[in-house]
């Protein structure tokens, strides 16, 4: 499931709108008030789906999707006036005032288009990044949520895929 970050300027409006997601069955990972807050969020969880306003107090929605590009799907909601100064081509409109079920089922759509866009691995590969995150679990007593990060953040800053790092941690590179 991809993981929803909503951040608006308003702390309050960020909580709303991540009530609403929560209310219709989507979990949301975290909720931001400022750019930066939304680039360490997704510096956690690697990609996702972003709900936010036109503008924080630290940057604008275009510059936050030009730093975040392909790893988050961005839904722009605000007034037409606002959502007319976003410039970003891949960026996501919602104009306000939304009703509830507009504002579900244009998260739902977003949820369904990151489902789509995921690499999709063999079970070849599966079994091979599961082996290596019991083997961090089993090692480092981690969780697995905390293993797969770690086999992320290590494929991240390699430039490799999960796989590679699952080997290099297996000693089968």
């Amino acid at each position: 499931m991809a993981k929803i970050i909503t951040a608006f300027r308003d702390r309050q409006t960020a909580r709303q709108i991540a009530a609403a997601l929560e209310a219709s069955g989507l979990s949301v990972f975290r909720v931001c008030a400022t750019g930066n807050e939304v680039m360490r969020a997704f510096n956690q969880c690697s990609d996702g789906i972003l709900v936010c306003g036109t503008a924080f107090a630290d940057r604008t929605v275009d510059s936050l999707c030009e730093d975040l590009g392909e790893r988050a799907l961005v839904l722009a909601v605000g007034r037409p006036e606002n959502l007319d100064n976003c410039e970003y081509p891949a960026l996501f409109r919602l104009t306000s005032p939304f009703s509830r079920s507009e504002l579900i089922a244009s998260v739902n759509m977003l949820v369904q288009l990151h489902g789509q866009r995921l690499p999709r691995r063999t079970g070849e590969d599966r079994e091979l990044v599961e082996r290596a995150k019991r083997k961090l679990m089993d090692e480092r007593q981690l969780t697995e949520d905390q293993a797969h990060r770690l086999l992320q953040s290590e494929s991240m800053r390699h430039g490799v895929k999960m796989t590679e790092s699952a080997r290099r941690v297996l000693g089968e590179s």
